[in-house]
């Protein structure tokens, strides 16, 4: 059997990233030293906010003993069991939000991945990381490492993620082998440490026969997202890009003024000042909207469309994006259906922990926001790992140019696939396949 361990040790569901999250820190659930000593004491302060503010607040149990639970996540866990649409309410360290949503870093080696039955496939790699510093790029298949054949391993039901990453510890090294881009086979050694994550995973200039295409892989909606993205809109800027394809294939979300700024940014003129979501809240809380808005110094563009790349990893924060955008200009969406997370949480602290319950649902300025099944793809393409970023043999990135051109899908199958949630219970800003 696979033995597939959360790598980042985020031991919850999403930390805001496919979680939504809130520009809003929330309440002080409880700092009473007396409750903070008690772990009996700070479940029954959770409970007893749970039962005030928790969107779906009318469907607890309401025998449930918080007592009985060992941790904050236990007592979560059990309410997310009672509560069919909630996959999300989770509660962290302190620390382990401020190192994820703060300095957007994490202890691994630098790389993400998917397991295939030869190896692990490379989605992306951060800059930071010992991953790209020793050559790897999206689309490397490792098929070797910590002296185990990841191939050999699978075919016999053995394969072990503590075995191939080896012992959590700063340095530990590993001997990799990978097959690169061009099918030859490539050795090095990569070692644990910090990694600092860019939010931004690629950024370019397409020259196509609609004009400068920008094209930016935007991969999580965190504090240090606000620097990064000035950053591209600035070059998109200066190059007078005349349209925009937006990678959000793996970004599962995070800060919603984070989602504010980016909408804002690719529509500018066209949407600033008008409605771009509203929270609702449950029947003891009032609903009240958001406007797009763009401090003045902030680059920007002026776009009537955007063409949008998703997967089922899209969700929460990125979703926003496309619901909030598509009642004020033309967005189309390339790949496969969305995640399916209309809701998000504010930033509550209880002790040295903070605490995301769902506690709002998000709707577009038409009053749409029923998208728990994911929001459907325009024009159907599967997102296979074949090259790099920016190569439009991609098959996401080769529909979207080719949707722009012509201003049709490329084939006739435009209609979803059946859409099968696979993602339930898929931890972390670094998910369980980032190491």
């Amino acid at each position: 059997m696979i033995k597939n361990k959360n790598i980042f040790f985020a031991s919850t569901l999403c930390i805001l990233s496919a979680c939504g999250g809130s520009e809003n820190e929330g309440q002080v659930i409880s700092s009473d030293p007396l409750v903070c000593e008690s772990q009996t004491a700070q479940n029954e302060a959770l409970w007893d906010y749970l039962q005030a503010d928790y969107l779906w607040n009318d469907q607890l149990n309401t025998s449930t003993n918080p007592s009985t639970f060992e941790s904050l996540n236990d007592l979560l866990t059990e309410v997310r069991s009672q509560v069919e649409l909630d996959e999300y309410s989770y509660a962290v360290t302190a620390q382990e939000y401020e190192d994820q949503y703060i300095n957007a870093s994490y202890f691994g080696y630098g790389l993400s991945n998917k397991v295939m039955a030869n190896g692990l496939l490379v989605r992306y790699v951060f800059d930071d990381g010992n991953a790209a510093a020793m050559g790897l790029t999206r689309g490397s298949l490792i098929t070797t490492m910590n002296g185990i054949n990841i191939e050999e391993a699978i075919a016999n039901n053995t394969f072990d993620y503590d075995a191939v990453l080896g012992p959590n510890e700063e340095g530990y090294t590993v001997d990799v082998t990978w097959l690169d881009l061009n099918g030859e086979e490539q050795t090095g050694t990569m070692s644990r440490s910090t990694v600092n994550s860019n939010t931004i995973l690629d950024t370019r200039i397409l020259e196509t026969t609609k004009g400068k295409v920008g094209y930016l892989v935007f991969n999580s909606f965190v504090e240090r997202s606000a620097q990064d993205l000035d950053g591209t809109f600035s070059l998109f800027e200066q190059e007078n890009i005349t349209e925009l394809v937006l990678d959000l294939r793996y970004n599962g979300g995070g800060y919603i003024n984070i989602a504010k700024q980016l909408a804002s940014q690719i529509a500018a003129e066209q949407v600033l000042g008008k409605p771009m979501f509203s929270y609702e809240y449950n029947k003891n809380r009032s609903a009240n909207s958001v406007n797009f808005e763009l401090s003045n110094n902030k680059p920007r563009l002026n776009l009537p469309r955007v063409v949008v790349l998703t997967t089922e990893q899209t969700a929460s924060s990125s979703e926003l994006v496309i619901n909030a955008l598509k009642p004020h200009i033309d967005v189309q969406v390339v790949g496969t259906s969305t995640r399916g997370k209309p809701v998000g949480m504010d930033i509550n602290k209880l002790c040295d922990h903070v605490v995301f319950a769902i506690n709002f649902k998000m709707v577009n300025s038409e009053g749409y926001g029923d998208y728990f099944n994911g929001l459907p793809a325009d024009c159907y393409a599967e997102d296979t790992i074949n090259v790099d970023w920016g190569d439009t043999k991609d098959p996401l990135l080769n529909e979207a140019i080719y949707l722009l051109t012509n201003n049709s899908c490329s084939t006739s199958q435009s209609a979803q696939l059946p859409k099968q949630k696979s993602f339930k219970n898929n931890f972390g800003l670094f998910d369980k396949n980032t190491i």
